[in-house]
């Protein structure tokens, strides 16, 4: 269970690549236009190689600025995808706890799909976010969410 790791001396590059992508996607009809599907191609293989993340897809930043800053969508670009590993329940309550005080939105994203993917919780963000929908009440702490997420962990057979 590791921080991700963010090489910040990329993070200029692949915004540039991302803003340039979206910004094609927003002008032009990448779907039927030759020219604009060959510079979208290749920004797709340099965002994939800067990153090295080869299933990275350079459409999923087309509207980015609807929802997250330039800066930030480049540092999720730059984490790699978490990985399936064996949680205990303390890491998970860890986790949970910690969630709302990351640095950046980008990261607290990480984490949440890295338990979304290590409890095989797919609506994770509803037991964070929105307890009640969870059987919690609406101001529930944390430490109520964590315990929640920790048993329906277990009673979902969720764990491989």
């Amino acid at each position: 269970m590791n921080k991700p790791f963010i090489n910040e001396t990329k993070l200029p590059k692949v915004m540039d690549i991302i803003d340039e992508a979206a910004s094609l996607m927003e002008e032009k009809d990448c779907d039927n236009d030759e020219k604009a599907m060959q510079i979208l191609s290749g920004l797709q293989k340099e965002l994939a190689d800067i990153t090295g993340n080869p299933s990275i897809k350079i459409t999923d930043f087309k509207r980015y600025w609807s929802y997250i800053s330039l800066e930030e969508i480049a540092k999720k670009a730059l984490m790699l995808p978490p990985v399936k590993e064996k949680l205990t329940d303390t890491q998970v309550r860890e986790i949970v706890l910690n969630i709302l005080s990351y640095n950046s939105e980008s990261e607290m994203d990480y984490w949440i799909e890295y338990l979304t993917v290590n409890t095989g919780l797919p609506d994770l963000t509803d037991y964070i976010f929105y307890p009640d929908i969870k059987g919690l009440d609406g101001n529930a702490s944390l430490e109520e969410i964590a315990d929640k997420i920790i048993s329906d962990m277990y009673s979902s057979n969720c764990l491989d």
